[in-house]
């Protein structure tokens, strides 16, 4: 007896170094290709075998097998499935999936990862984007409902109405710079500490992702009332080095040239881009140059570690035709405004962004994402009435700490983090108001502000699929003015006038619940504000008020939004409610014009999204049938709003009045066609209807109708070549079109008779006839 047992003991002690020996182990992190956000449950299968795993909620995961593993696939819905080569078993994988063009559901991403999200948010992928021309923004996040992009020029300006809401400051203001909504690239606000948004000098080409976030996202991105828009440039291709020329060439001398290098490996990627665009234009004076130089690298530092860099250097010189009235805009006259042409009037910026993020693992349950930033420009515009020249130049740092854990049944992810920005500002001008005879008045401002804000936000899983998430931030602004001339005269230098606003709190709340995995419904209120702008502060003859209250507002949402029929029709629908108070308008009193707290307004509205993926089958010659549609409702009025806070007789009462600028009905269409050949078609109609121009709804914009083509192919010639060529036509109806609105009390007296009837005019005209582009795109892969 006792020798079997010696003799089964030594066979088990050789049998198991060689069981050891001939078992595999390998781990690895899968995140989005695109955010670089980590991806949970997505399904590792040994490539052959019924081995398999998933990801947990950072991402992770392990496999063991008594066999040599060569390959592993990992797949997840809206996702390209992935094969791996494993060629160091001992060495953690970092896998990239690639959003895919056929399971997502086009325009409006309703995946499982944006089920649990209980507001209403529009993302673009590299694909929605590119449906026209791809050098437009406003042509692909227009289809967003309740989301409006205009352009003051053809290629610069660009403002963003995210659900009707803008600031009223300044009188002009919100015709001007974008304001009321902030906005990232790549984590660097592009948002100053001022609260302006410039988007001149952004490359839209060169976009791989955007993400709007419709109302206050007090909880993630501070609190402005408007939104927050998410801009990611395009990443590199992973595992593949290559070199890309695309030339784009259309109507009005449209030219674009873009160069791309990149070089991608196991632990690095590095991306350059340089790209020249002119434009010639169908107005006179409304040409474009713009010069565009980006670099961006990532950089795998150990398993749990991955830095990110990203630089960018832009010239833009706009010029501007200005603004025109409604006969030579329905009269299809393609003239430009006499005021912004004796001025030789354009927008002149050079800019910089550099920034650089630390992603860092820290254990299983925690990470955290570091970002420092700066960015700067200078600018020189001549406008209608007058010039001014700024240098500016922003910098700070973005923090969060992520927490993922599960307490028995009830899972939980919490986001604590905060942002420091500061913008120094010098400016000085010659200022003309009104014309012709008034006297110049010079300024020279020597001017910052900073922002402050904390945030948190946390996740409960509950049973039954139930989520409540609730969250806040904590903001503090900081303007810092010193006016060095008032009414031409020489001002106290030495006095820096400084405004330290109140703390504000602003709580967020939501619920939502899913249904079968592929369906919820949601409620959520959230709060946020919007200080007064810096320039907000100063009145037309150098005085500051340092008194103003930033504008509050209340949005409540409730919402559905999933997928049926298998997954092949994906829906989103919202209803909301934003409550917003002390609106800032402007009042004029001695020929003083400032502004004043003296208003509300009430946005109430239903947004509907849409897309059916009829066909899918890479088989056969028509490989993919998606057609789309999206609505907006605006239900948007004034209330308690006045032309200025004085109650007296010169008061106007705007309460009860459509909110200007805004369509009450927005509809947009849409059809992607692909076929397993490489022959693509993108197909976008879009109606907007009339709108009120003025504050007192004596004016209206009519409604108007857009049909865009895109048809193109797209084909992998060899191992090394990848060709994509494209012909495509905007405005085919021939509409007469707006892509520009200016908004004020009323119009009249801007038809100036020494003008011939031409004024300072509110409405910027798009081209009047069909354009037409061609695209050609030739990758070699080294």
């Amino acid at each position: 007896m006792k020798k079997h047992i010696l003799l089964l003991t030594t066979l088990f002690l050789m049998a198991v170094p060689l069981a050891l020996r001939a078992q595999t182990s390998i781990s690895g992190t899968v995140v989005d290709q695109q955010t670089r956000k980590p991806l949970p449950n997505v399904s590792i299968t040994i490539t052959g075998t019924m081995i398999n795993t998933a990801t947990n909620e950072s991402g992770k995961f392990s496999l063991s097998s008594n066999h040599e593993i060569n390959s592993i696939t990992a797949t997840y819905i809206g996702y390209e499935p992935q094969k791996i080569t494993i060629t160091n078993p001992g060495k953690p994988l970092f896998i990239e999936m690639v959003p895919s063009q056929t399971e997502l559901p086009g325009i409006r991403v309703v995946g499982n990862n944006q089920l649990l999200r209980a507001q209403s948010v529009g993302i673009l992928t590299q694909h929605d984007l590119q449906r026209s021309d791809g050098l437009r923004l406003e042509s692909s996040i227009n289809t967003i409902p309740g989301v409006f992009m205009q352009s003051r020029s053809p290629w610069g300006g660009q403002h963003v109405t995210i659900r009707g809401y803008y600031p009223s400051t300044g009188g002009n203001n919100p015709n001007f710079n974008g304001q009321g909504y902030q906005v990232f690239l790549n984590n660097i606000p592009i948002t100053d500490a001022t609260g302006i948004t410039i988007m001149d000098d952004i490359d839209f080409s060169s976009l791989g992702k955007v993400e709007v976030i419709k109302g206050p996202a007090s909880s993630l991105y501070g609190s402005f009332i408007g939104g927050t828009l998410n801009l990611e440039t395009a990443r590199s291709t992973p595992n593949q080095s290559s070199i890309q020329q695309q030339v784009i060439s259309g109507s009005y001398g449209l030219f674009r040239s873009n160069t791309t290098v990149q070089s991608s490996g196991d632990n690095s990627n590095i991306l350059v881009n340089y790209g020249n665009q002119s434009y010639d234009s169908f107005r006179p004076h409304s040409s474009s140059k713009k010069d565009y130089i980006r670099l961006n690298g990532n950089f795998h530092v150990g398993s749990n570690q991955l830095v990110s860099t990203y630089f960018a250097y832009s010239h833009s010189n706009e010029d501007l035709a200005g603004e025109i009235d409604i006969p030579d805009f329905y009269g299809r006259k393609p003239v430009s405004n006499d005021a912004y042409l004796a001025n030789d009037s354009r927008v002149k910026i050079n800019s910089f962004i550099l920034g650089i993020s630390d992603k860092y693992h820290i254990s299983e349950h925690f990470d955290n994402q570091t970002t420092l930033f700066g960015s700067g420009h200078t600018s020189y515009q001549p406008f209608a009435h007058g010039v001014s020249n700024t240098n500016q130049f922003n910098f700070g740092a973005r923090t969060a700490f992520n927490y993922m854990t599960h307490i028995n049944d009830v899972g939980v992810n919490g986001t604590l983090g905060g942002i420091f920005q500061r913008s120094d500002i010098s400016s000085d001008g010659v200022f003309v108001v009104p014309i012709p005879s008034h006297p110049q008045i010079p300024n020279d401002h020597k001017n910052f502000a900073s922002n402050y804000y904390v945030f948190t936000e946390w996740s409960f899983s509950l049973p039954n699929q139930i989520t409540v998430t609730a969250g806040a931030s904590l903001n503090k602004n900081v303007f810092g003015i010193r006016n060095m001339l008032k009414n031409g005269q020489v001002n106290d230098t030495t006095r820096l006038m400084k405004k330290s606003f109140k703390l504000v709190f602003a709580p967020r709340i939501s619920v939502s619940k899913v249904f079968s995995g592929n369906m919820s419904v949601y409620a959520s209120i959230s709060s946020g504000y919007t200080p007064p702008l810096l320039s907000s502060a100063t009145a037309s003859d150098g005085t500051v008020d340092l008194g103003l209250k930033p504008e509050r507002a209340v949005q409540y949402e409730i919402g559905t939004k999933g997928s049926l029929l298998n997954q092949r029709l994906a829906y989103q629908l919202a209803l909301f409610d934003l409550e917003n108070y002390d609106k800032l308008v402007s009042e004029t009193s001695n020929s003083i014009t400032y502004t004043t707290n003296a208003g509300k307004q009430h946005n109430r509205g239903l947004e509907l999204s849409l897309s059916y993926l009829a066909i899918d089958n890479k088989d056969q010659t028509l490989s993919l049938l998606r057609p789309w549609i999206s609505y907006s409702y605006s239900d948007f009025t004034y209330a308690d709003f006045k032309s200025d806070n004085n109650n007296d007789a010169n008061t106007v009462d705007y309460s009860g009045n459509a909110v200007a600028r805004v369509p009450k009905n927005t509809f947009d269409a849409g059809l992607d066609i692909e076929t397993n050949v490489g022959i693509y078609l993108n197909s976008t109609y879009r109606y907007v209807g009339k709108a009120p121009v003025t504050f007192d709804n004596s004016t209206y914009v009519k409604s108007y109708d857009l049909l865009n083509l895109k048809l193109g192919y797209k084909r992998q010639l060899s191992d090394h070549f990848m060709l994509n060529v494209s012909a495509g036509a905007d405005n085919l109806l021939g509409s007469t079109y707006y892509t520009f609105l200016f908004i004020g009390p009323n119009i009249t007296g801007l038809a100036q008779p020494q003008n011939g009837g031409r004024g300072d005019g509110y409405i910027i005209p798009g081209p009047y006839k069909a354009t037409a582009y061609g695209s050609f795109t030739l990758k070699y892969i080294l």
